[in-house]
């Protein structure tokens, strides 16, 4: 999990150009799903529920089974 170049990107999306501000955010968007995923796998490999990793990320079972299932 890469927190600190999620600090990064976020301050990059303060830049005065807005080209630059874009490519941060989309940068930042990609990092946090691949965090995302990794997360829904650790809490998988611990005994997690799909239920419960549905609550903590507030969507529905179904939503976080389907997009995280295969895995």
């Amino acid at each position: 999990m890469e927190v600190e170049r999620m600090k990064t990107l976020v301050g990059d999306m303060d830049a005065e150009n807005p080209t630059e501000a874009l490519f941060a955010l989309a940068e930042l968007q990609r990092e946090v799903s691949r965090t995302e995923a990794a997360l829904v796998r650790r809490a998988r490999q611990s005994g997690f529920s799909w239920e419960m990793i549905a609550v903590c990320l507030g969507v529905s079972k179904q939503a976080v089974h389907k997009k995280f299932g295969k895995a």
